[in-house]
């Protein structure tokens, strides 16, 4: 049964918006597939998977969840998909090493705010959300031996992260090549039509292709975006390298780390982190790249539609107000984050135990840097005891309060 979906090339250019396959060729034979499929006027099934590695998602994940969005604007069936099994693997797409690998109990605890985090982009009422241990964890010893038939080493060689290991002589192990063995089966175990995922992953999409025309299905269109690079502008966003803005952080946290992004990646942003109108945006990295608009200026307006999107506009709008008074004017914040210490506890001890540095040695570093305050007075001892009733400042955004002792 058909259903009366918008025009095929209004879809089309939407869901085209922001896709990069890194060839001028693929993109031109996916758009006609994807039109083809569009044609039939019929809702697509479409999914995305994300693997659970950390307790969290980044604003980074976001990129593919608006684009698994815009299909599930248009009217078109959206699986979100938690890869439970892929992530005793870990997706070595990404990597020019070996991924540490997680337990089974590691992947359940980081999993268990997915969804809820997810539906920040997604609409959930909208989304079906599955687990890929679900087929996966089927399979016995001749599945896997008929998996890994349909493909060769050379094949698996082909990757750029594998072919650069190779070349410098480093290990790569068997199990990483059955994560695009894994990906492509779940391809194939939904029957889709789409598959949404991040540029580095199109080996990945291809391999579920070829799985599922060796099953007599239609093979899926990929569906690839960029990455989106961190908060230091180098290299891509990764809670591993510290530059990433949580999606389950405080608006006040998101808010001062997207003021923290570099002017020259304000562009990258505006694109990948916002779902703002594609034509606004357009006309914004225009501006930009001319200098007829202030960075500065557009930097706030990026850091209030991300706090936005993600929480709210009163959200937003406080969280502006936080950091213009502690950041720009150097005021301290009307309220901050109590702290209870214990007795000969150093500022060190504190700085680590509130959240506010994640480890003994970056607090360290942040001392020797000039980057911590007591009361307005810059500490570097880093024996210096933490004292009763100070007011303590972390880098540019993090401020505690030093209330009680607890003997």
């Amino acid at each position: 049964m058909t259903r009366n979906m918008a025009p095929v090339d209004e879809q089309l250019f939407l869901l085209m918006s922001g896709v990069d396959y890194g060839d001028p060729g693929l993109r031109r034979a996916f758009e006609a597939e994807l039109r083809y499929l569009l044609e039939q006027d019929r809702p697509l099934r479409v999914y995305l998977g994300i693997d659970p590695t950390a307790t969290s998602l980044t604003l980074g994940h976001t990129v593919p969840l608006r684009k698994l969005r815009q299909f599930q604007d248009l009217g078109h069936e959206t699986i979100f998909l938690i890869g439970d099994t892929t992530a005793l693997i870990g997706d070595p797409s990404d990597k020019n090493k070996l991924r540490p690998q997680m337990t089974i109990d590691d992947v359940k605890e980081n999993e268990s705010s997915y969804f809820a985090q997810a539906s920040k982009i997604l609409d959930p009422k909208k989304t079906v959300v599955r687990h890929n241990s679900e087929w996966l964890g089927q399979l016995d010893l001749s599945d896997w031996i008929g998996l890994m038939s349909k493909f060769t080493v050379a094949e698996m060689l082909t990757r750029d992260n594998f072919r650069e290991r190779q070349r410098r002589s480093d290990p790569i192990y068997l199990h990483e090549f059955l994560y695009a063995l894994m990906q492509g089966y779940d391809a194939r175990a939904l029957e889709c039509d789409v598959q949404v995922g991040a540029t580095e992953q199109l080996f990945n999409l291809i391999a579920g292709r070829k799985l599922q025309e060796d099953a007599g299905q239609r093979k899926h269109v990929p569906i690839t975006v960029p990455i989106l690079v961190g908060i230091d502008g180098v290299m891509r966003m990764s809670k591993s390298t510290g530059n990433f803005i949580g999606l389950d952080e405080a608006p006040v946290e998101q808010y001062g780390k997207a003021m923290s992004i570099p002017d020259e990646v304000l562009a990258n942003y505006f694109e990948l982190a916002t779902s703002l109108d594609r034509n606004e945006v357009a006309t914004t990295i225009e501006g930009l790249a001319a200098g007829k608009l202030d960075p500065m200026t557009e930097k706030k307006r990026l850091a209030r539609t991300i706090v936005t999107e993600l929480h709210s506009e009163e959200a937003a709008a406080e969280a502006e107000a936080h950091f213009e008074r502690t950041v720009q004017r150097r005021e301290e914040p009307e309220e901050m984050p109590e702290v209870t210490i214990r007795s000969g506890q150093t500022l060190i001890d504190v700085i680590v135990e509130a959240g506010a540095a994640p480890s003994r040695r970056e607090a360290r570093r942040l001392l020797q840097q000039g980057a911590v305050t007591v009361d307005g007075q810059p500490i570097t001892n880093s024996h210096e005891l933490a004292r009763i009733g100070s007011r303590v400042r972390v880098g540019k955004r993090r401020w505690l309060r030093i209330t009680a002792a607890n003997d």
